[in-house]
C-alpha cells in the first residue's frame, strides 16, 4: 500500500492584530480571496480566515519557492465550494478559537479539523454523532468531552477531505480505529498534537508515514 507525508502549519490568532498588519496581510491576497475574507462580520472570523490563507501562501513559498506565489494566486473553488490548486498540492484549513491550522500534501485528498475542547450538550449533538450518548454514559464529563471532540474532529477531517461539504452528514462517516469509511471509500486518520486544550485530526486517502508540524508567528508579522 502506498504511503504519503503531510506538513501541518499552525498559528495563533487569539487577539486582534494591528490595522496596519491586517492590511499588509490582506494585500497579499488575490482580489477574490480578499473579498471573501471581508464578507465576515466578526473580526475573529476575518482574521482567522486571513491567517489560514497566509499560512497557505507561506507554505507554498517554502515548498515551491519561485512558483509558490503563482500557485497561491491560481486558487479555485470546486463545485462544492472547496478551495483547490490545479495540479496540486492538496491542502485544507481549519480554525477554532485562537488556533488556525493548515494541512498540505501531494497526490491525495486531505482534510484537517481542529476544535477547542469544551462542555457540550449531548442531546443537541446526538443526531449527528450517535456515539456521544455512550461517551457520557460510560465516562466522567471531562473525559467524555475529550472523546466527543476526538470523534468530531476525525469525522470532520474526513468530510473536509472528501470535499462534498454539508451534502454528507457526519453520521455517515463510519469510524473504525484509525480509519473511516464514507461512500464506500476508505480514509486514514492521524491525530495531530497542537495544544492540549484542542483536538485535531487529519484524514488522507492513503496512510501518512510522516506528519510534521511547524508553528508560525503571524501576530507580529513575518
Amino acid at each position: 500500500m502506498k504511503v504519503g507525508k503531510a506538513q501541518i502549519y499552525a498559528a495563533r490568532c487569539g487577539h486582534a492584530i494591528s490595522d496596519s498588519l491586517y492590511d499588509h496581510y490582506l494585500e497579499m491576497m488575490p482580489s477574490g480571496i480578499r473579498s471573501s475574507i471581508e464578507r465576515y462580520r466578526r473580526w475573529q472570523d476575518r482574521q482567522a480566515t486571513l491567517f489560514g490563507k497566509v499560512l497557505l501562501l507561506k507554505a507554498l513559498q517554502q515548498q515551491f519557492h519561485d512558483t509558490g506565489l503563482r500557485k497561491f494566486q491560481s486558487l479555485e473553488l470546486s463545485d462544492f465550494g472547496k478551495p483547490f490548486i490545479e495540479g496540486g498540492p492538496e491542502f485544507n484549513i481549519s480554525h477554532s478559537e485562537d488556533i488556525v491550522v493548515l494541512a498540505l500534501t501531494q497526490h491525495q485528498g486531505i482534510g484537517i479539523d481542529i476544535e477547542k475542547i469544551r462542555p457540550v450538550d449531548k442531546d443537541y449533538f446526538a443526531g449527528e454523532i450517535p456515539e456521544i450518548i455512550s461517551f457520557y454514559e460510560n465516562h466522567e464529563a471531562d473525559q467524555a468531552n475529550h472523546l466527543f471532540f476526538e470523534c468530531w474532529t476525525k469525522k470532520e477531517a474526513v468530510l473536509k477531505g472528501f470535499g462534498k461539504g454539508l451534502l454528507v452528514p457526519l453520521k455517515d462517516v463510519v469510524l473504525t480505529g484509525d480509519q473511516a469509511i464514507i461512500d464506500n471509500s476508505i480514509w486514514f486518520i492521524r491525530q495531530v498534537t497542537i495544544d492540549e486544550g484542542y483536538s485535531c485530526h487529519i484524514a488522507a486517502q492513503m496512510p501518512l508515514e510522516q506528519v510534521t508540524v511547524e508553528c508560525l508567528d503571524l501576530m507580529d508579522g513575518l
